[in-house]
């Protein structure tokens, strides 16, 4: 009886495993927090990021001053805080709304992120960035962002 206990854990172990269970990254959203110049914004946001054999992203924001415009996940961030497009979340075009893995090709729900790319999470080298309307005239690097850290 206690073998066959022991067997029925191993497997839900693996299984669990197998489904890509992932680890668990937030980011808190702010202006204070875009790099190289900090913006000054009431928006704010929340976001959880995934990542195992997918990404899976659930967050939301508000507050910002113009439209939502794209969202992304950056990295691997350098010394200056700046990372080349990771790959694109679904925001609505709003000032408000859920922060999304996407669909399609590029988006964050399309990668199946490599080995390499997982330690850059880990290492908190990736961050969220929600650009607007109005900072696409005022400053291309975004409206708020945050840096991912994993969660305890």
């Amino acid at each position: 009886m206690k073998a066959n206990r022991l067997f029925i854990a191993c497997v839900a172990a693996l299984s669990l495993a197998a489904c890509g269970g992932g680890t668990e990254y937030s980011a808190t959203l702010s202006g204070g927090a875009e790099k190289p110049n900090p913006i000054a914004t009431s928006a704010t946001g929340t976001v959880k990021v995934t990542v195992g054999d997918k990404i899976e992203v659930e967050g939301n924001f508000s507050g910002l001053t113009a439209n939502a415009s794209k969202a992304h996940i950056h990295g691997p961030a350098g010394a200056d805080g700046i990372g080349v497009v990771y790959c694109d979340l679904n925001v609505p075009s709003g000032t408000s709304g859920e922060i999304k893995a996407g669909e399609g090709a590029g988006s964050c729900a399309d990668k199946e992120p490599t080995e390499d790319e997982k330690k850059y999470f880990e290492d908190g080298k990736m961050y969220v960035n929600i650009h607007s309307k109005k900072d696409a005239v005022t400053d291309a690097n975004g409206e708020i962002r945050g840096d991912l850290k994993k969660k305890d």
